[in-house]
């Protein structure tokens, strides 16, 4: 990642005899951990640096761009243009990682994301999620693209806890299954990483409009949610392989679904045993 953010590194470093000290403090920072800015918001720096989001504004404008959306827009696309996102790219980055005997930087990795997903855990944004998958009358999970597998899984799971858990698929191209009846409670999880799919906004906008509630499980890198609903949770992006199964976000559900069982309780105990019975009833194990 670090080689993908070259460019922006030397812009700092051009620009740096003309900073005032608490842009000197802005500018190591970026020095020391340039995929900050392809992560965090002005006010997210501002708060890490102790300075105001104005200060970090100044500070990409004397860099040339309008501010810190601009900047990270323009990283994106050094770190993730149209060339780096052909997949045979991805590819033969992935070997170069593998040659280079670069086993632990990845175990460190896998590592940082599922520490991540038990730090979100003892979030209070996470307790409130936890809450709307088991009190909503129904629940409705969309993984785009590659991630339509978690969304599967976490429905099939789900519904062994509660009951209405419903895959939503897009098949129709208008996503009818979301239309809540009047008084309804409607919980949508969405699971997407980058680059996210152009139905995924869409279709959380409109599911706000409705009244539903939308929960999202994605990479770091995505910056289009926030301004859509307040449960949003971000997960190490999972750059360096080639065809990530995303650990943090399969921590992340992991953890929900322990969660919501918990939050349940006798309900939940008591829909399991019901199931393993119907289980015995039909044979569908071997022992």
């Amino acid at each position: 990642m670090e080689r993908d953010l070259s460019r922006l590194k030397s812009t700092i470093a051009e620009a740096e005899p003309g900073f005032t000290r608490l842009e000197a403090r802005i500018s190591a920072y970026l020095l020391a951990r340039p995929e900050a800015i392809l992560m965090e918001t002005s006010a997210e720096t501002a708060r890490k640096l102790d300075i105001s989001p104005m200060t970090v504004t100044r500070f990409y404008r004397k860099l040339g761009f309008d501010g810190a959306a601009e900047a990270r827009a323009e990283a994106r696309r050094n770190a993730f243009g149209p060339e780096s996102r052909r997949m045979d790219l991805r590819f033969a980055s992935g070997n170069e990682l593998r040659d280079d005997g670069d086993a632990d930087a990845a175990r460190e990795f896998g590592h940082a994301a599922v520490d991540a997903a038990f730090a979100l855990r003892r979030t209070e944004a996470w307790r409130t999620i936890v809450r709307l998958v088991a009190e909503a009358d129904s629940v409705h999970a969309i993984g785009f693209q590659t991630m339509h597998f978690l969304a599967d899984g976490l429905c099939r799971r789900l519904s062994y806890l509660r009951d209405r858990a419903h895959l939503l698929d897009g098949i129709d191209g208008v996503y009818a299954g979301l239309l809540p009846s009047p008084g309804e409670r409607i919980t949508l999880i969405m699971i997407d990483t980058f680059r996210y799919g152009a139905h995924g906004p869409l279709l959380a906008q409109l599911a706000r409009e409705r009244g539903v509630d939308v929960v999202i499980f994605a990479d770091e890198f995505c910056d289009w949610a926030a301004g859509i609903t307040p449960h949003v949770l971000r997960y190490p992006a999972e750059t360096r392989f080639v065809l990530a199964l995303p650990q943090g976000i399969t921590m992340g559900l992991t953890l929900l679904l322990q969660d919501v069982s918990t939050t349940l309780g006798a309900a939940a105990r008591s829909r399991i045993e019901k199931l393993s019975d119907a289980q015995e009833h039909f044979g569908l194990f071997l022992d």
